[in-house]
């Protein structure tokens, strides 16, 4: 087994895991962003409303923004850095303990005027660590060089191409390449039919910081960031469990506030379940895997139900544990893989001991 501290190799020989990267190094960055679209962004004068259209209509979590004077890019505005400022503004002071029941109509209109939609973004640059940074990569690189840095949390690149427009390559991508070129390469997949429990991603006796189908969605949002891992990682997600169970029945993520504007702000008021049901007409059901899943039937299922992680559940479908995207790249890499490490922490920070 491998000696280093990288808990998701630890069923991995050091040869096997010398081939996973040797996978990488075969697909160049052009194979993964064929067909791509030419990258969309926004100016430093778009305000945080129109921005918040933008990635809703375009189903994206970040778009780079552009100062139209010097026609450069002056960083990425990601739904991260609106979550923060939305749900962490001083307009919601006066719901924290009343809520929407005690506010008058007065109050209510104090709270819409001090809410940042009208900002524009370029007050939001740089709120989370990933926005100050946008990293560029030509697509004639192989897919190792840029798994190194999303193995250490950056989940969204700037590809440029040849003749055209550059594009954006993101986790998702790559993951999407991953469960296709498994495919044409059973050797490297035999490798990979390992249950997620040996590769470190289950904590026994732990539960997993989770939002109660009770508590505010604004809870929830705020339970995402406010642990400094969550801001640097971007881990984005939390499962909604069941208030008395403790079962997990949905799922809450940063993505969930794109359809947000000035006008549903206090739906954040709203239970976790109300919130959900009244953006996108029901709260869908999580896609849960268990710790006897293996790193390929998980990477499979995340890949088919197009979301960014899956939720490890014991026999009660209580949260034991996760498989995101990070997790995936990080797999095919030999470099510290960084992303673990944040998670130790928020393991120690956030999970709670069972009994």
């Amino acid at each position: 087994d491998l000696t280093n501290n990288n808990a998701t190799t630890m069923s991995l020989t050091r040869k096997d895991a010398q081939k996973l990267d040797e996978f990488f190094n075969k697909i160049t960055l052009a194979e993964v962003v064929k067909g791509k679209p030419d990258i969309v962004s926004v100016e430093t004068t778009t305000t945080v409303e129109d921005t918040l259209k933008i990635l809703n209509s375009k189903k994206i979590l970040s778009v780079p923004v552009l100062d139209k004077k010097s026609n450069e890019y002056v960083g990425i505005i990601s739904i991260s850095d609106i979550v923060v400022a939305v749900c962490f503004n001083p307009c919601f002071t006066s719901l924290t303990n009343g809520g929407m029941k005690s506010i008058s109509q007065e109050e209510m209109g104090k709270v819409l005027e001090k809410s940042i939609f009208k900002n524009s973004v370029a007050d939001l640059l740089g709120i989370t660590e990933e926005g100050k940074t946008l990293w560029v990569f030509d697509e004639k690189e192989n897919l190792n060089k840029i798994a190194e840095y999303m193995s250490c949390g950056v989940h969204r690149a700037l590809i440029t191409r040849e003749g055209k427009k550059p594009c954006y390559l993101t986790q998702s991508d790559v993951t999407k390449c991953i469960a296709f070129k498994l495919k044409e390469d059973a050797d490297v997949k035999a490798l990979l039919a390992i249950p997620l429990s040996k590769l470190g991603h289950v904590k026994e006796g732990k539960k997993v910081v989770s939002v109660k189908t009770n508590e505010t969605a604004l809870a929830g949002f705020r339970r995402l960031l406010q642990w400094r891992s969550f801001r640097d990682w971007n881990l984005a997600s939390l499962p909604v469990v069941d208030e008395k169970k403790g079962s997990v029945v949905g799922n809450l993520s940063e993505s969930d506030l794109r359809g947000m504007n000035e006008d549903r702000l206090l739906d954040l008021c709203f239970s976790v379940t109300e919130y959900l049901t009244t953006f996108y007409g029901e709260m869908r059901a999580p896609v849960t895997v268990t710790a006897e899943t293996t790193f390929v039937e998980a990477l499979e299922k995340v890949v088919s139900e197009k979301v960014h992680r899956a939720w490890i559940v014991d026999k009660n479908g209580q949260p034991v544990g996760t498989f995101s995207l990070s997790d995936v790249i990080a797999q095919f890499t030999v470099y510290p893989w960084e992303h673990t490490a944040a998670e130790k922490e928020i393991y120690e920070d956030l999970w709670i001991t069972s009994g």
